[in-house]
């Protein structure tokens, strides 16, 4: 079966899904976006039965909608660097702030955007524009100065 008989067969599933995990003003983006990857990998859907290509449509419409969250929360780090003000203790939040303050920027920003964002060392080297392995060091130096301070 092609990709563009599954998208019209369960067209409706996938809003629904969509819907069901993004509310209704992105449902309908987050499916046609998964379409538009369907179209541009059509070779991928050769080897595949009905089900197989409805699957890898839910999974793409899910995986899109975490990529448009990572996205919007990257643009929350940049605006406000406050991301640890979550928490419901104030005393908490001024000594979180209080020891994040001491610590040195390359580790700071690594641990905001690890903690913060909970994004993975490939996705937070890519974003400061360094390796993988100079996340991790950085983020294991940044832990260990905490752990000296608490």
């Amino acid at each position: 079966m092609d990709v563009y008989k599954v998208y019209q067969k369960y067209n409706k599933d996938f809003i629904a899904f969509a819907r069901s995990i993004a509310g209704n003003n992105q449902a309908f983006d987050l499916v046609q976006e998964a379409y538009v990857a369907a179209l541009e990998r059509e070779e991928i859907f050769n080897n595949m039965n009905e089900y197989q290509i409805k699957g890898w449509f839910f999974t793409t419409i899910k995986n899109r909608n975490i990529d448009n969250i990572r996205k919007q929360n990257k643009f929350k780090y940049i605006e406000n660097i406050g991301l640890f003000e979550d928490t419901e203790n104030f005393e908490e939040n001024v000594h979180i702030r209080d020891l994040l303050k001491d610590l040195p920027e390359k580790n700071k920003k690594v641990l905001l955007l690890k903690y913060g964002m909970n994004l993975n060392s490939r996705e937070i080297g890519e974003i400061l524009g360094i390796s993988p392995s100079t996340v991790r060091s950085q983020l294991s130096a940044g832990l260990k100065i905490l752990r000296e301070n608490l």
